[in-house]
């Protein structure tokens, strides 16, 4: 993997402060963790997700509803919108139906994604332009 090297993965690289075990459904209008922490969810979370750090969506992982996060890795579903400030990776297994809004993307082969997606960052100025003539 040897084409992955220059990937920038710290955004991802933090210690898990909650954990949502498998078989686990939180049912919630909102779920939200603060002061930078990280969370895994591997169960089911039915309503919004919001974290000022990292969430880890697991595999096994559900979330039916927006999710707000500094970054995240999703390799589970998610039904709803979903907006990182920093990086948002999708993990081959990751099925999205909604929205994305983030500051750097990262897409595994296999994900499964339904939605618009927009970045936040802008270009590098070495990356040429692309026009379209008709």
């Amino acid at each position: 993997m040897s084409r992955n090297k220059n990937r920038t993965t710290n955004h991802f690289d933090v210690p898990t402060g909650t954990v949502i075990g498998e078989g686990f459904t939180i049912q919630a209008a909102r779920l939200s963790g603060t002061n930078n922490e990280s969370m895994r969810i591997d169960g089911n979370v039915i309503g919004n997700v919001e974290i000022n750090g990292v969430l880890n969506l697991s595999d096994t992982g559900f979330v039916d509803g927006d999710v707000l996060a500094d970054s995240a890795r999703i390799a589970g579903r998610v039904l709803g919108n979903i907006q990182c400030s920093t990086a948002l990776h999708l993990a081959a297994t990751a099925e999205v139906m909604g929205d994305i809004l983030t500051g750097t993307l990262i897409v595994d082969d296999g994900v499964v994604f339904h939605g618009l997606c927009q970045t936040t960052q802008t270009p590098s100025a070495s990356v040429p332009t692309l026009t379209y003539s008709s």
